[in-house]
């Protein structure tokens, strides 16, 4: 089996009803798109019809034949994903009619801005009707802004052909494909089974690549699938490459659980969605209070119709002249991608209205006048992928994300978030925690959130040390994770924000503070805990109901005392003293009874058991029958 390579060209057809786009592409290709019977008896092209031949001087094209027909507009739309280079008919007896005017206004604002026109039937009339159309065709392009040849042809006599065969041949050796940036992803346009084979879809693969027994997740159902087959331009293949025209036979799925509109990519790629944060510009003859607060409106994304609630953000009305942000609340969920092109139409009569960007996604709801919001959205908007990158970085819940999570968010390739990476880190304006890229601001606000939680804890334990380490981590989790936290902190510990000693977390400004009250009571405990260093005392012994004490005593749990078990302290320095004894003990004599601890410290037999235990538990020691031996002997 071959595979199809990745600069493999897809071109459309546009135009208005009947101007004979069918037509034409049977005489390049020798395949008639109109398939269904349905199609033959009105002369329609309805669904997506779809051919392919040689150019050249290249591989093979493909041509995908989108529909004429008004009421059919959903299908032109869908099929103009992926699509390089447009041939826009214009019969030379009828010249540009309402239909041709809305199809290049489509194509405009899905970003398509590369034609040839085709003057077709051009041997149905006479030379000055030819003049005078192609003139109407010229300031119909002008109007536009868009530079295009005019080729004259009659598909029907061959007139011209040749010489549109060598035109779309030198336009195709200028077109630069988009990087492979190894994320498939298709929109489904046909689900169809054929008996023997199971369910089939057709669609253009829109980045990445499609491999035989990939396993993909069709959105926005979630249903898993695993890749049968592929064709490419009728013809088996192991792999297909972003810009083909592919239809993909799949396993484990049955028609019905995958239909036009939904999208194939890998598991966990997109998350399904009910709002889109987006940009939009109105075509300049287009009444603007069609697109006001709550109008429900047409949603055209990829394959798929949706209908949607409007909400203008920063305005109160949208302004033809300059950029306008949306929110589009959606009545179903949908699974598109940052950087995604839509259309949007009025709900009824069915009015052209505008189109754009999605910017975002999964965005929150916003209020409609948020500077904020209306900043980031601008950024969104710009292009410049740093400035993309950094926001992105800035503002999501998280704290960082890896650079394969930065080419997922930008739909770009793992090489190009990688070297937005290097750039963004050589300007100082990221930082890299292992896998992790943080923004360098984001990370400066997160240390101060750090900060501001271990004072309210200084403040609410005016007499502890710190802040346990763990829990300080553990208040973080959803921001960060654990590894990532704690090189923050040693980070943190070097700049002389806060100070770690053992588990325990402190800013470096602070430090416990006794009164004169508290200040006695530390040192009775201490006092009484000295006395018989090794015959730990019971917290009642030590306390009482002394409350300055008991407010002390706790306080010095952990750095100061150590508590052997549920009733018995001893101070940490003569547990660490006791500890050096028995190590160095063990390490000339290999194990130890309880009567040799007594000989070794003097300390009874009931408090050597409670301290030797509390060793066990440290792993400094372990039991052995009735000895104690190094834990790492």
């Amino acid at each position: 089996m071959e595979t199809v390579g990745q600069d493999q060209i897809i071109i459309a057809t546009a135009g208005h009803v009947d101007h004979g786009k069918t037509t034409l592409i049977k005489a390049l290709t020798g395949i008639d798109t109109d398939t269904m019977e349905a199609e033959k008896k009105r002369g329609l092209t309805i669904n997506l019809g779809f051919a392919f031949f040689d150019l050249p001087n290249h591989e093979q094209v493909g041509i995908v034949d989108v529909p004429g027909h008004e009421r059919f507009l959903k299908n032109m739309i869908a099929g103009l994903s992926g699509i390089d280079l447009v041939l826009l008919v214009v019969d030379a007896a009828e010249g540009i009619m309402p239909q041709t005017k809305e199809h290049v206004e489509i194509m405009s604002l899905l970003g398509i801005d590369n034609y040839i026109v085709v003057l077709s039937k051009i041997d149905t009339v006479d030379d000055d009707i030819r003049e005078l159309v192609t003139e109407d065709v010229k300031d119909f392009l002008k109007k536009h802004d868009i530079e295009a040849p005019i080729v004259p042809v009659d598909a029907i006599s061959g007139t011209g052909m040749k010489n549109l065969i060598e035109i779309m041949d030198k336009k195709v050796d200028s077109i630069k494909k988009p990087k492979y940036n190894g994320i498939p992803r298709i929109n489904v346009d046909r689900s169809f089974s054929i008996k023997g084979f199971g369910t089939i879809i057709t669609g253009t693969l829109l980045e990445g690549e499609l491999t035989k027994g990939m396993t993909l997740e069709a959105f926005p159902s979630g249903k898993t699938t695993k890749i049968r087959n592929i064709q490419v331009h009728d013809e088996d293949v192991d792999k297909a490459m972003p810009g083909t025209r592919t239809a993909v036979n799949l396993a484990n799925l049955k028609t019905e659980e995958i239909r036009r509109g939904d999208v194939l990519t890998l598991p966990g790629n997109i998350q399904p969605t009910s709002m889109l944060d987006v940009d939009f510009r109105i075509l300049p003859d287009k009444n603007a209070h069609l697109v006001d607060l709550w109008s429900r409106v047409r949603v055209y994304l990829g394959a798929e119709e949706i209908i949607a609630r409007v909400v203008p953000l920063g305005e109160e009305t949208i302004d033809a002249t300059k950029d306008n942000y949306l929110q589009l609340r959606l009545e179903k969920p949908v699974a598109v991608k940052k950087g995604d092109r839509y259309i949007i139409r009025s709900y009824s009569p069915m009015v052209l209205i505008g189109g754009g960007t999605v910017l975002d996604p999964n965005p929150k709801k916003h209020r409609r006048y948020n500077d904020d919001v209306l900043e980031q959205l601008s950024v969104k908007a710009s292009g410049n992928q740093e400035q993309i990158a950094l926001d992105f970085l800035m503002n999501q819940s998280e704290l960082g994300a890896t650079i394969d999570g930065l080419a997922d968010y930008l739909n770009i390739s793992v090489d190009d978030a990688k070297a937005i990476v290097q750039t963004l880190t050589d300007e100082n304006e990221v930082t890299k925690y292992g896998k992790l890229v943080v923004s360098n601001d984001r990370l400066a606000n997160f240390k101060k959130d750090i900060l501001e939680t271990l004072g309210v804890y200084h403040k609410s334990h005016r007499l502890e040390n710190g802040m346990n380490k763990e829990e300080l981590i553990a208040k973080f989790r959803t921001v960060v994770d654990g590894k990532t936290m704690e090189r923050i902190l040693e980070k943190m510990v070097s700049e002389k924000l806060i100070r770690i000693k053992g588990f325990i977390v402190a800013d470096a400004n602070f430090h416990v503070k006794l009164n004169k009250y508290q200040q006695a009571a530390y040192d009775e405990i201490i006092a009484t805990l000295k006395k018989d260093p090794l015959m730990p005392p019971s917290d009642d012994d030590i306390v009482g109901n002394d409350k300055n004490k008991q407010e002390v005593f706790k306080s010095l749990e952990g750095h100061v005392t150590v508590r052997l078990g549920e009733k018995n302290v001893m101070l940490k320095s003569a547990f660490d003293d006791v500890t050096q004894q028995v190590v160095n003990y063990l390490k000339k004599n290999q194990t130890m009874t309880i009567a040799e601890f007594r000989d070794l410290t003097g300390a009874s037999r009931k408090y050597g058991m409670l301290i030797l235990e509390y060793m066990d538990k440290q792993g400094v020691t372990r039991r052995k029958e009735n000895m104690r031996v190094l834990a790492k002997g």
